[in-house]
């Protein structure tokens, strides 16, 4: 019998968990098997609750051998390689990154900073700082312990004026001093007062709760000792960032063929718990091939399995699968504006094609998202209502209805609108009378990635809206992204996904001064509700008020729901496949789980039978 794993989604707690226990044994009873009829779909309702297929996690007990984890890392193409916390701008570089990175800080239920990892963080909301606090133990991998200066080294880097990254955003510009010092104005940064070697206190301009969950503080430090001589503008490509970067965590890179593989080993200056490995191999898997791979065992673990292949793995004899909700949204968007490099901040303009709030509406209610979730993703994706993903359970608005699929309203809404078919030819002209060509850019990556598309292009279709491909083909991931970004002037709506990150303030994707608002979408009604979700009445006399955060936040995706820069299309499911030698891996929010205590039971994985 398949025991029943849930998550109660509580949306009025600020202390709500996604629940499931570890015990110290796995269960005799397999997880993958159901009983005969059982249902497998995933459930999400208006009082939000989301039943997992899956536990959270496995924990074995048994005596360790010591060998190589061999990680699968799902994607099409090659990964672009940048192991540096402020240089990067990819999820695949960031699970790569994750066995030098480790715990450096720690998660609490909500996923707001808590202590417990190597480095806490203390709040004074009167005094309006933040202060670091790093363990004394903490050391580079090659011997030089880890400081205040690598930390202060990180902002410097992201304050420069010759930063071309994207995490100089409003949350940084929060820091006393920083605008200074990436003026020219100044030649440090003065809210960064260095206490000791291993304490550092930032001040802030306004302290707001986004800082709580990270706003304007860095998640990863790197070495200022090793770095600290190559020039800003070299850095990405240098050798130090893309062969071999140091690290303080548990293990340390040994080899990189880029774009391909990565080798861990321990790190030799770790400071915690040896290590249970001689060796973590991450590398490159075409999702296309993965199940063969799980069932020969050449991968031990595949975070993050494709769910288009749901019905291959999901039987396996030689894996244990695990799920959670992911902190991600999928969803479409609409080039409404440019970048402009000069004042930082986006600019709308209103004679982009899809600069109509009406034809946005109905692009959406024509998106048939449901139809989706199920026959595209095998009931591993949830049709989505806002944009902010149920993984933030105590702000994310379940009762928001958002775009459910009504095709025959987007067509009376095009029909009010004025965007008829005028010539015969069964595709609507803009009101003016002139032809509609909606270009629709989306990425490659898996057997379903031509289909998906087309499928959303014959939604469209059937409303009369004339969508093609831009390019007349997929475009490359890679590329995908730099077109984005550069405001490519073809693109009138794409398809995209983003992973929301711990810090639920929604400013970094969608503020005015926020280079990931690929929409380029800008009012004053938004800027209000982000001010709202980032005010200082926020707090009330014990900490958080959370009826008004949680309020702000609902008045937040109502009007994304209302002006529709973009709409999402899923929330997903996130699957694990780990081969039975492995004792234990967690995918719980709040856990004690850590690279160092992932150990292999047998000498080889086992095979599918």
């Amino acid at each position: 019998m398949k025991k029943s794993w849930k998550i109660i989604v509580q949306l009025l707690l600020v202390t709500s968990l996604l629940m499931a226990s570890c015990g110290k044994k796995q269960s005799t009873e397999d997880p993958n098997k159901s009983k005969k009829g059982e249902e497998k779909q995933k459930i999400l309702d208006a009082s939000g609750t989301i039943e997992l297929p899956y536990p959270l996690c496995v924990k074995k007990d048994g005596k360790t051998v010591g060998g190589t984890l061999n990680i699968a890392e799902p994607s099409s193409t090659p990964f672009e390689g940048i192991f540096n916390s402020f240089l990067q701008e990819t999820t695949t570089d960031q699970d790569l990154c994750q066995p030098m990175w480790g715990v450096f800080m720690k998660s609490g239920p909500n996923n707001e900073i808590v202590d417990g990892g190597y480095c806490n963080v203390k709040f004074d909301k009167d005094a309006k700082t933040a202060t670091y606090e790093l363990n004394k133990k903490l050391t580079w991998s090659d011997g030089v312990p880890v400081t205040s200066d690598d930390l202060i080294f990180v902002y410097n880097c992201i304050a420069n004026k010759d930063y071309t990254g994207v995490r100089y955003d409003s949350d940084y510009q929060n820091v006393v001093g920083i605008e200074e010092y990436h003026d020219g104005k100044a030649n440090t940064i003065s809210g960064l007062k260095k206490i000791d070697d291993k304490t550092l206190q930032v001040t802030f301009k306004e302290f707001y709760p986004g800082i709580l969950w990270g706003a304007g503080l860095t998640y990863n430090v790197e070495p200022e000792h090793y770095l600290k001589d190559v020039p800003l503008k070299d850095m990405e490509s240098s050798d130090k960032v893309r062969l071999k970067p140091l690290s303080c965590g548990p293990f340390v890179v040994s080899n990189i063929v880029p774009g391909e593989s990565v080798e861990y080993v321990p790190n030799p200056h770790w400071f915690g718990e040896k290590p249970k490995l001689d060796k973590i191999v991450y590398k490159r898997a075409n999702p296309d091939i993965i199940v063969e791979a799980l069932k020969s065992g050449e991968f031990d673990v595949v975070d993050g399995l494709p769910a288009d292949h749901y019905n291959e793995y999901k039987d396996l004899s030689n894996i244990t699968l695990l799920s959670n909700v992911e902190r991600t949204v999928d969803y479409i968007g609409f080039k409404l504006g440019k970048w402009d490099t000069k004042t930082g901040q986006v600019v709308m303009d209103p004679n982009m094609k899809m600069s109509d709030v009406k034809l946005r509406e109905a692009i959406a209610y024509a998106a048939n998202t449901k139809e989706v979730s199920t026959q595209f993703y095998n009931g591993l994706r949830i049709p989505a209502n806002t944009l902010l993903d149920p993984g933030h359970s105590t702000f994310w608005d379940a009762k928001q209805e958002g775009y459910k699929y009504n095709p025959e309203k987007a067509k009376k809404i095009l029909d009010e609108a004025g965007y008829v078919d005028k010539d015969g030819d069964g595709m609507r002209e803009d009101p003016k009378g002139n032809k509609l060509k909606i270009n629709f850019l989306a990425r490659t990556g898996g057997d379903i990635a031509e289909p998906l598309a087309q499928f959303y292009i014959q939604c469209w279709r059937g409303v009369g809206l004339d969508v093609g491909l831009q390019n007349g083909r997929l475009i490359e991931s890679n590329a995908f992204y730099d077109m984005i970004e550069a405001d490519d002037p073809g693109i009138d709506i794409f398809m995209a996904g983003w992973g929301m990150g711990s810090n639920p303030d929604p400013s970094g994707l969608y503020g005015r001064k926020a280079q990931f608002n690929f929409e380029r979408y800008a009012s004053e009604a938004n800027d209000k509700y982000l001010k709202a979700i980032a005010s200082e009445d926020a707090f009330g006399k014990d900490g958080i008020d959370n009826d008004y955060l949680v309020k702000a936040y609902k008045d937040w995706q109502a009007n994304m729901v209302k002006d529709v820069p973009a709409f999402p299309t899923d929330y997903r499911l996130h699957v694990t496949g780990i081969n039975n030698r492995v004792n234990y891996w967690d995918l719980n929010t709040v856990s004690d789980w850590g690279w160092e205590k992932v150990g292999l039971l047998l000498d080889t994985p086992e095979k599918a039978k």
